[in-house]
């Protein structure tokens, strides 16, 4: 059996499915305390050790079951300043037949409106004719520092939009964490009150803000891979694992490792490495593997419900 290093990680609903394969693995949660732990308990144990965070179609209704886990022997994606089984995937490339179901799964997860959390509606507010969409991030995200940016990088993401869009009005995404009070933002308030910029405060879908926006500027968030999905223009102004690739515009030069090893890196390949390659999908009615294809279906049935429930509830 795996070995987990805290009783929190032991307590992952159905757990066993999403390590089938793994039986000597030492398991720990990413950059966490738990990932060092693991290393080091592997290492004493003559175990192999593997890596967890969530993947990144993660959960339908709010504390949900979890339906994906990203599994990495390496690293872990959002670390740019070392190697990780993510980054390996995507330099490596997909093959014609992976590309093939990669951009199939491209197209039913655009069709069905997912993203990695979904229980909120999309943004009810009228939305300017012309506009830029950015990602602010909670203070002391891990993801930001281990993607070689820092609270400066949030100034400078929102001055190069302001100075590169001049004509449109920039439309700001705080996190939900932020919102509730619980975590502090990292792009300055005062520099929000600046009168083109414009502050969604609801802890909305980000899908129709990604889907009408002339571009999305991000750090880190997650927000820069969903808009690549959907063929937005994306400015990066940290190294994400899908910036520093050529389909991002990089305000940061890329690790040398993230040199594709044939020909030039397609969004394929991305989305055969996040959707495919590192994560395991478990359906949590019979705690069974399920494949990415089936999992993006029943998630996408599961959160029409959700809203419908949920708008029966309003009405």
């Amino acid at each position: 059996m795996p070995l987990t290093v805290n009783r929190r990680i032991a307590r992952i609903p159905h757990l066993a499915a999403f390590l089938s394969g793994h039986p000597r693995a030492v398991v720990g949660w990413g950059r966490k305390p738990s990932g060092q732990q693991a290393r080091l308990l592997a290492r004493l144990l003559g175990r192999p050790w593997l890596l967890m965070e969530d993947g990144f179609l993660r959960s339908v209704a709010p504390d949900g079951p979890l339906l994906s886990l990203l599994l990495d022997d390496i690293g872990v994606y959002y670390d740019a300043t070392r190697d990780s089984r993510m980054e390996r995937t995507i330099a490596a490339g997909a093959d014609a037949t992976q590309a093939a179901r990669a951009k199939a799964l491209r197209d039913g997860w655009v069709v069905a409106g997912l993203s990695k959390y979904n229980h909120t509606d999309e943004y009810a507010g009228t939305l300017p004719a012309r506009y830029v969409l950015l990602a602010d991030q909670c203070l002391g995200d891990l993801s930001v520092a281990l993607g070689l940016a820092s609270a400066a990088s949030f100034t400078a993401m929102l001055q190069a939009a302001l100075t590169e869009h001049p004509e449109a009005q920039m439309l700001v995404k705080i996190h939900p964490e932020v919102l509730a009070g619980r975590r502090r933002g990292l792009l300055a308030e005062a520099a929000l009150k600046h009168p083109r910029i414009t502050v969604i405060g609801t802890g909305c879908h980000p899908l129709r803000l990604i889907n009408h926006a002339e571009a999305v500027y991000a750090v880190t968030s997650l927000i820069g891979f969903e808009a690549l999905l959907r063929g937005k223009k994306v400015c990066c102004f940290g190294m994400p694992f899908y910036a520093g690739w050529g389909l991002t515009h990089d305000a940061l030069p890329p690790p040398p490792r993230r040199a594709p090893r044939t020909g030039q890196t397609r969004l394929e390949d991305l989305i055969h490495a996040a959707f495919v390659a590192l994560p395991r999908y478990v359906d949590p009615a019979s705690a069974t593997l399920w494949t990415p294809e089936a999992a993006i279906t029943a998630a996408a049935q599961a959160r029409a419900q959700w809203l419908a429930a949920r708008a029966i509830g309003q009405g």
